[in-house]
């Protein structure tokens, strides 16, 4: 199959990518990505177009223009990804990739005419782009999930291989090829290759757009939307987790329920506008207080859970009792006027067994409701858990 028609049928993939990504710019409209994608896609396909006809069309436009639109677009592309990952492409990167398109197409056209260098101007170029996109994309990956990115991965591997081979061997095979719309089983295969690549590529963005989707519906369900902190669930997972992997172990952590001292008469006397806040006050002060070994949510209510660590013999009645006093000696301020802020709570060391957490919130509880019949604002540990 000749080269124009392969060109020729890869311009309805990439018209059918530009209209995926429009829609995909429209779902996200605050991503900027998804915008820097379809125009790198259309820039791409616009060169694609003129290097298809180029017998048509005057060379600064069919050989020139087009060979840089052609490869300008992977370099949007790659910004596209580098902003998706919440970073932005070192202006270096971006001036040197677009420096050797702007120079090296125009140079080995009227200076020196040679098809087999322009073709190896246009693959240095887009292997470039695509391998530079691997380090965002880790980015992505650690942030929404590996899934999202996988199949971008594996297109960029395969594409630096296969192009690079094909660029290889039209410069020792084929280095006199009289252009790239000339019979050449190496343009012919790059052509093949490139239908694959742009479909997995067009769908591999699409894939980053409802990967990181998911992974905010996923935090979102794994959060309380009222402090901030992780949600019962998120604490339950992060504990099993723990214990699973050794990072809990038994002897060296406890369980640590803390509900604040008469939040009703807060509520009655103030207002659930004003109680809320001091929801959000109370679970920043126990975050604050608490070591970043120690993982901290809200139940629900008035009520905060803790995994504490005691890894130097501290003992978690002080660990506790540290915290306690964090709330107690930071009160809250409302217009000018302190609102005074205690807890109480209850602990419950975890078995040397794996733990039922069922059976210790239930200890934890118990504990804590002996904490507030003895006077509230007080630490009580369980006898057994």
């Amino acid at each position: 199959m000749d080269s124009q028609t392969l060109i020729l049928a890869l311009l309805p993939v990439i018209l059918a990518g530009m209209f995926i990504h429009l829609v995909n710019m429209a779902i996200h409209r605050n991503k900027e990505a998804p915008g820097f994608w379809l125009v790198g896609t259309a820039v791409h396909g616009l060169g694609q177009a003129m290097i298809c006809f180029r017998e048509n069309l005057p060379d600064i436009l069919g050989i020139v223009v087009g060979d840089i639109l052609s490869a300008g677009g992977f370099l949007i592309l790659l910004e596209g990804v580098a902003r998706f990952s919440g970073q932005r492409l070192p202006r270096w990167i971006a001036g040197a990739i677009a420096t050797l398109i702007l120079v090296g197409f125009p140079f080995f056209t009227w200076v020196v005419d040679h098809a087999a260098v322009r073709f190896g101007v246009f693959a240095t170029a887009v292997i470039g782009s695509n391998l530079l996109m691997l380090p965002y994309l880790s980015i992505i990956g650690r942030r929404d999930g590996q899934a999202s990115v996988r199949l971008l991965r594996y297109t960029i591997y395969y594409f630096a291989f296969s192009l690079s081979a094909i660029s290889i061997g039209v410069m020792i095979f084929d280095p006199a090829m009289p252009g790239i719309l000339e019979p050449s089983q190496f343009v012919s295969f790059g052509l093949l290759s490139m239908i694959g690549v742009e479909t997995t590529l067009i769908f591999g963005c699409a894939l980053l757009s409802s990967g990181q989707t998911a992974s905010v519906l996923r935090q979102a369900a794994l959060t309380d939307h009222l402090t901030g902190l992780p949600n019962r669930r998120a604490f339950e997972r992060q504990v099993n987790s723990g214990v699973q992997h050794g990072e809990i172990a038994e002897d060296t952590a406890a369980l640590a329920v803390f509900d604040i001292d008469h939040f009703k008469q807060v509520n009655d006397t103030y207002g659930h506008d004003v109680g809320d806040a001091v929801l959000r006050h109370v679970a920043q002060t126990l975050k604050q207080a608490l070591r970043k070994s120690d993982f901290v949510a809200r139940l629900g209510g008035e009520e905060f859970v803790a995994v504490l660590h005691d890894m130097n013999g501290e003992g978690f009645n002080r660990i506790a009792d540290r915290v306690r006093k964090a709330v107690e000696e930071n009160p809250f301020e409302l217009d000018g006027r302190q609102i005074k802020v205690t807890v109480s709570a209850g602990l419950a060391p975890l078995p040397d067994r794996h733990p039922c957490f069922t059976r210790l919130f239930a200890a934890a509880d118990k504990a804590l409701y002996q904490a507030k019949g003895e006077g509230r604002n007080r630490v009580v540990m369980a006898a057994a858990a």
